[in-house]
């Protein structure tokens, strides 16, 4: 929650220092397309430091680092500080979305939640009720999906030949672009060294709508 304490811009970066836990770092740095690793490149500290101010456990954040932060995010450092500061907010039109990470689909999302669950991720874009986010765990889907990335998946949709969904056929669950022809379906995986399969039977769970590089959520 933002607190409404007024400051004079005299004291405004002094007392930042003793505001981080209250910063908006890790929505700003999302909503940035920014890693943690590559954040911290950019201010000049670790990923561990990254990590430490997006959990609000440093009370001294230097004033060079608030500075490089406010003209990274073009947000003015009394915003950072979680004054109220509409008319430099580079967040006033982004919409938030929390949506569950789970680790392995099972028949449907609620069974997944409860055997795989892993934690709820902060997604910048305005997605469909019905959206999860998957762990994928094999190179198949190679340039978009690899092993430790996210896929984004909703199951509100109306399946289209064509689409990149997550499906199971003979009993084994996968993210597959899906071809209908006449009478089956063809299974195509991205990475060339998994062959191309064919079906007649086919469960389609949702649609790929995102492709996410898990550094993205750490």
């Amino acid at each position: 929650m933002r607190t409404n304490i007024k400051y004079t811009m005299n004291n405004t970066l002094e007392c930042l220092g003793e505001y981080v836990s209250n910063l908006g770092i890790k929505q700003l740095r999302i909503a940035n397309g920014l890693t943690q690793e590559e954040l911290g490149k950019y201010i000049g500290v670790q990923k561990a430091a990254i990590r430490k101010y997006e959990k609000g456990e440093v009370k001294n954040m230097k004033r060079s680092s608030i500075q490089i932060l406010s003209n990274l995010f073009k947000v003015s450092p009394s915003y950072l500080m979680c004054i109220e500061d509409e008319s430099s907010s580079a967040l006033n039109n982004i919409e938030y979305t929390n949506i569950p990470l789970i680790s392995e689909y099972n028949e449907n999302l609620e069974t997944s939640m409860q055997k795989s669950f892993v934690k709820e991720i902060t997604l910048t874009d305005s997605l469909p009720q019905k959206t999860f986010a998957l762990q994928i765990n094999d190179n198949s889907m190679l340039p978009l999906l690899g092993i430790g990335d996210v896929a984004i998946i909703t199951e509100d949709f109306v399946f289209e030949s064509g689409q990149t969904c997550l499906i199971s056929t003979n009993n084994i669950t996968m993210i597959r672009k899906v071809i209908k022809t006449d009478d089956e379906y063809e299974l195509q995986a991205m990475n060339p060294y998994y062959p191309i399969e064919k079906t007649k039977e086919l469960k389609i769970f949702g649609k790929v709508i995102k492709a996410e590089n898990n550094s993205a959520f750490k």
